[in-house]
């Protein structure tokens, strides 16, 4: 018998066609994460009516009303396996820059992708969950969007990769009958994914300069490093209505659309080193741009090209804060950020190169 704990999950993962339908398996990749909390919700409801005598709710008049997955992924922010997850994260489909394409003939592939619609776009997530016997149950979750996801680096640490999803339905044996998918997916083959990690140690934030676009790509010009950080992170949420169940869905809901803002936030925590750093464009509300670049080591044939993962914000404006002294200790800034849309350059942009070529 083989593993017979949470030590034997795998997660893989494809793009559907059709929304909410599992997808015709070819070889998903998979992924690496360190725990997961997704999960069918069901919602119910009970008849208040009264019956003469009755001390308990009637069974004959509970019914079940909806289905829906929530829940997320908690892992560390992989070296390689990124891109596909970009395209879910930022709506990258259809850009011809998120595409990875090599560079020159080096064996190392770059990828850029800014903020797009998610519309029409979903993915099968399935996850083996193995029982103290050794079996292996697969577990499938259909109709998957990423509502929210973040990147989060703290001195000395792996830097970590956590998402928000919403889905349709999730298919194992033994659950309730779905309209669009007639069975349950088998077990997908796990072929362990390459690479590893980006940690605090290979980052580097870089604040200021100017910001210009062409062709699709953003790139900011003479920024400075921000200071002695010591953490970083940034979120950002895509509003969804969650809520389109129609009668004739069986309980199940359409995809979810987006009905508000992208809104996009951060927070570094930096050694207090100049009062004019960070406290000019914080007081008198100025854009800055910010790029956060995990840059690890040599890969490919060239000897001169990283694997990289640069986070770059053109518009952000600080929402604090003003100074401190807490004790007598060395005295840090925490400064959250949020980032805006200047009406020019890419909102938010992320550049990934990796020795993988899809």
């Amino acid at each position: 018998m083989g593993l017979a704990s949470g030590l034997a999950t795998q997660w893989v993962s494809q793009d559907e066609t059709v929304y909410g339908t599992t997808p015709t398996w070819s070889s998903p990749p998979a992924t690496i994460f360190d725990s997961d909390t997704l999960e069918l919700k069901k919602t119910t409801k009970q008849s208040q009516g009264i019956y003469m005598g009755a001390l308990a709710p009637r069974a004959a008049r509970r019914v079940l009303t909806e289905y829906r997955v929530q829940g997320g992924t908690v892992g560390d922010l992989p070296a390689q396996g990124m891109n596909i997850w970009l395209k879910r994260m930022f709506g990258s489909y259809g850009q011809a820059n998120a595409t990875l394409t090599q560079i020159a003939t080096s064996g190392v592939y770059k990828g850029i992708h800014y903020l797009g619609a998610t519309e029409g776009h979903t993915f099968a997530l399935q996850k083996g969950v193995t029982d103290i016997t050794g079996t292996t149950l697969p577990v499938t979750y259909v109709g998957c969007k990423i509502s929210e996801w973040e990147i989060a680096a703290t001195m000395g640490e792996i830097a970590k990769w956590t998402q928000t999803i919403e889905g349709r339905n999730e298919l194992q044996t033994g659950g309730a009958t779905d309209p669009l998918n007639g069975s349950v997916p088998t077990l997908q083959t796990y072929t362990a994914p390459p690479g590893g990690v980006f940690t605090w140690n290979q980052g580097a934030l870089l604040y200021g300069g100017t910001a210009s676009t062409a062709s699709n790509i953003t790139s900011i010009s003479a920024p400075t490093a921000a200071g002695n950080i010591k953490s970083f992170s940034l979120k950002c949420t895509r509003g969804m209505d969650q809520e389109r169940f129609s009668p004739e869905l069986a309980g199940y809901r359409n995809e979810p659309l987006q009905n508000t803002w992208t809104l996009i936030t951060g927070q570094f925590v930096v050694e207090f080193l100049s009062s004019a750093a960070y406290y000019a464009a914080f007081a008198n509300d100025t854009a800055v741009a910010f790029q956060m670049n995990f840059t690890g080591p040599v890969v490919g044939t060239s000897g001169s090209n990283h694997s990289l993962l640069g986070l770059l914000m053109s518009n952000i404006r600080l929402e604090g804060e003003s100074l401190k002294v807490p004790g007598p200790g060395i005295i840090t800034q925490t400064i959250p950020v949020s980032i805006f849309d200047d009406g020019t350059n890419n909102i938010l942009q992320a550049t990934y190169q990796t020795i993988d070529t899809v």
